[in-house]
């Protein structure tokens, strides 16, 4: 059985789509909003950090110097 040209053609076609269709579920498994898009694992963990700031930092009494 041989293929004609049309049918090799829409052969190759099947399976690059195929194989794309592989990428598609790691894309959307990504931990991230779009594929530009910083450490977002990294942000959250700052972000939930129990106590990221110093001490002084909550001393809100501001000094004038002249």
């Amino acid at each position: 059985m041989r293929l004609s040209k049309r049918n090799a053609k829409a052969l190759v076609g099947v399976i690059v789509i195929l194989g794309l269709a592989g990428c598609a579920d790691y894309l959307n498994r990504r931990d991230s909003i779009t594929l530009g898009a910083g450490n977002a694992a990294a942000a959250n963990t700052a972000i939930h950090t129990i106590n990221p700031f110093p001490p002084d930092a909550a001393n809100t009494t501001v000094v004038l110097r002249q």
